[in-house]
């Protein structure tokens, strides 16, 4: 039956027309509600000498300096080889390219109307290019989305690979930071049900594996650069914590305009989402999240043709709706302020500036009752300058700023009970402009300058300074952990070399600093929060937020590592079930893997009593001797690249690398996506190399020889022997369609003929 329809379509047709484009055609009549996303892309790869080239774009000026005018790209130059066999290659704007090989794939590149397709083993892949990156659209026939099994899998050069939540992240191999990111967002059985989509990591390789239950499917393997925000430059923002986990990220300027703009990130899936915009841009304003969870935004600045203009407006976050909605305004407009949540869910907004006045004002939201009321002044006018609620006393802690041009050490206590305020003593002496304050697990407090630090005492009211800090920041963060050390990052105040990339730790108990791990881009004005894990997000004008992981910090109980656990000392991902295994090897903090002989790092990976082995990476795991090392693979779709054993001995994995094993030729049969390995039977024409059918006892044969090339029945048969690897099913479709649309034109050039005449 197959063949008799492959050969009406082939006769209705016409066997000298002109070349049509098949896999479009099939994409289309297979999934029509989903085609255009694929094949319509506003942007075409265009040919080269090489392949096809898709130009960077999405150019956005990121600054402005005497000279010139510098900008970077929002999405890498990428290209596609001549034959689908050959390294996708992604070049980055600062130099190096990342290249991709995509396993299974072969045979020549052709357009797919604005679109690049590729023959694969059981599909097709389509790729098209977005906004941020490229999409890679893989069509799967029937029998290969399978839960458990693997569909598509990529070879990586040029980065080292992360899993990170439901992506995949390629980093830069010299400073670890994050450069391109691989996510699924869609995939859909052929019957339009959404499908579950997976992405793993093994060694060098991406494995995708898609759960639609043997139909054909099509899934959206999507290529952007890795933890971009889509609003590029921010400063003077907002960042805050919702109940949900995840972090609003508000207003603020991209000098000259003032920003509206608002988005979500996920800590969860590594991925930033835009919101509603908020109803008034503004900037140097303050965001509070409320006992409800939603999220007060409260004055600042905005943009007049003409001057900056202070903001008395507020507007509540509704996390449940994504939406914005008004709120009385302030009886002040201000900027530069601070809003600290009470004991009681009231608001209290103190100081700031209104144009060139400093302020020492200060007004009460009630949030139930939507009403502002005025309070006590502060002894001073304050801006830009700190509040902290300490505890348990429920007093507000305010200290230094500005006052006009003159820089404030002076500090007060607001005491909401008695609506008064109280002189607590003064900073040391010092430049504390810029300050930023964190509480302690004491009940203290941390205060941190351009030029050091000093500790508050609550029940002495004084001010001590600390030991001396590793660097000097002028616009910096100072986040307290779970495990009560305070991470403290930012601008340096000097222009040492990579000092801009330092960030330090204090501990209170010890009254000391120490560097922790640098941060991989620059920093400035920038915000600072911790999230539910325990990390710290740092979010500025920077190209890339960045977070950095509590894992492998000190800690005496689970307390102190947020969602992580304590494990030998040293917070970390798992509880390590496994005897063998600890958190506290040097080369893999707060990671489990087997503790190698001996007490130090430098030993096996078994020890007495403890089987292992060692990833191709170097880190250890729980394995019998003699175990798989690296797994086969698929080289392409008829040859397989051998496994590797761990020794007898487990001493270690270091084995040859993909290129220096040996390689099998699969033909006549196809090389096992899931297994790496050779098939030995066939159970279908997918089973088989290009070429060669699978009979009725399961081998795979080559298939009869054609008769004499010409138009007739013949060159239906050698089509349809042909089309085992194509798929048969889609190559029957595409013909049909090309045969519908020129029945179609025919029989409406008929009609305008009759209608003529």
């Amino acid at each position: 039956m197959p063949s008799s329809l492959l050969a009406a379509a082939l006769l209705v047709g016409g066997c000298g027309a002109e070349p049509e484009d098949t896999a479009a055609a099939a994409l289309r009549l297979r999934f029509p509600e989903h085609a255009d996303a694929v094949l319509s892309a506003r942007e075409a790869f265009a040919p080269a000498a090489d392949g096809f080239r898709l130009a960077a774009g999405g150019f956005r000026l990121a600054a402005t300096e005497p000279g010139g005018t510098w900008l970077r790209a929002a999405r890498p130059e990428v290209e596609l080889p001549r034959d689908g066999s050959g390294a996708i290659r992604f070049r980055r704007a600062e130099g190096g390219e990342i290249r991709v090989r995509e396993l299974g794939a072969a045979g020549e590149g052709a357009m797919a109307e604005r679109a690049v397709s590729y023959r694969r083993a059981g599909g097709t892949s389509f790729w098209s290019a977005t906004e941020r990156g490229v999409e890679e659209w893989l069509l799967l026939d029937e029998g290969v989305a399978r839960a458990g099994e693997v569909a598509a899998a990529w070879e990586v050069e040029g980065a080292v690979l992360r899993e990170r939540g439901a992506a995949v992240e390629l980093l830069d191999e010299q400073s670890g930071a994050p450069v391109l990111r691989v996510t699924a967002p869609r995939a859909y059985a052929a019957t339009g049900r959404p499908v579950t989509v997976a992405l793993r990591v093994r060694g060098a390789r991406i494995e995708l594996s898609a759960d639609a239950g043997g139909e054909a499917a099509l899934v959206d393997p999507a290529w952007e650069p890795a933890g971009r925000t889509n609003v590029d430059i921010r400063r003077d923002h907002t960042a805050t914590l919702l109940h949900s986990g995840k972090v609003l990220v508000a207003g603020g300027s991209d000098w000259p305009d003032v920003l509206a703009d608002a988005e979500l990130y996920d800590p969860t899936d590594d991925a930033w989402s835009l919101v509603g915009p908020m109803l008034v841009a503004r900037s140097r304003h303050t965001a509070t999240l409320l006992e409800s969870g939603e999220v007060l935004v409260l004055g600042g600045e905005h943009d007049d043709p003409s001057e900056i203009v202070p903001v008395n407006a507020a507007e509540l976050y509704d996390p449940e709706t994504g939406t914005w909605k008004p709120r009385s305004s302030m009886v002040t407009s201000r900027a530069e302020h601070t809003a600290t949540l009470l004991e009681s869910g009231k608001v209290l907004v103190v100081g700031g500036a209104a144009g060139p006045r400093t302020l020492s004002s200060v007004e009460l939201y009630d949030p139930e009752t939507d009403t502002w009321t005025s309070a006590a002044p502060m002894n001073e006018a304050h801006e830009r300058h700190a509040a902290v609620l300490l505890r348990p006393s429920g007093k507000v802690l305010v200290a230094g700023g500005m006052g006009g041009i003159r820089e404030l050490r002076s500090a007060e206590l607001y005491d909401p009970e008695t609506d008064t305020w109280t002189p607590t003593g003064s900073l040391p002496e010092g430049i504390w402009y810029p300050l930023v304050m964190a509480p302690l697990p004491s009940g203290g407090v941390l205060a941190v300058g351009a030029l050091g630090a000093a500790r508050y005492d609550p029940a002495a009211g004084t001010w001590s300074p600390t030991g001396p800090m590793t660097g000097l920041r002028r616009w910096l963060s100072a986040t307290t952990l779970h495990n009560g050390m305070v991470l403290v990052a930012g601008e340096p105040s000097s222009s040492e070399s990579g000092s801009f990339r330092r960030v330090e730790l204090y501990d209170p108990e010890a009254d000391t600093w120490t560097e922790t791990a640098p941060t991989n881009g620059f920093h400035g004005d920038h915000s600072a929060t911790r999230l539910l894990s325990g990390d710290v997000l740092l979010v500025s004008e920077s190209e890339y937020p960045e977070r950095y992981s509590i894992l492998g910090l000190r800690c005496a109980s689970h307390a102190e590592c947020g969602l992580a656990v304590c494990v030998d000392n040293v917070c970390c991902e798992s509880q390590c079930s496994e005897p063998c295994h600890t958190c506290a090897m040097p080369s893999s903090l707060g990671r489990c893997v087997l503790q190698p002989k001996g007490s130090d790092a430098r030993g096996e990976c078994a020890r007495e009593g403890c089987d292992g082995s060692c990833d191709g990476l170097g880190a250890c795991f729980a394995v019998p001797k003699d175990g798989v090392c690296a797994p086969a693979h698929c080289r392409d779709e008829t040859h397989s690249v051998a496994q590797v054993l761990c020794p007898a001995d487990g001493a270690s994995c270091a084995g040859p690398s993909s290129e220096a094993r040996e390689v099998m030729d699969c033909a006549p049969y196809d090389c096992d996506q899931a297994s790496g390995t050779c098939k030995v039977e066939c159970s279908s024409w997918q089973d088989c190399a290009p070429g060669h059918g699978c009979d009725f006892s399961g081998r795979c044969v080559p298939p009869p020889p054609a008769a004499n090339p010409g138009c007739g029945v013949a060159p239906a048969v050698a089509a349809a022997a042909g089309a085992f690897r194509a798929g048969l099913g889609a190559a029957l479709l595409a013909l049909l369609a090309v045969a519908q649309r020129r029945a179609s034109t025919f029989r409406g050039q008929r009609t305008r003929r009759r209608g003529g005449s």
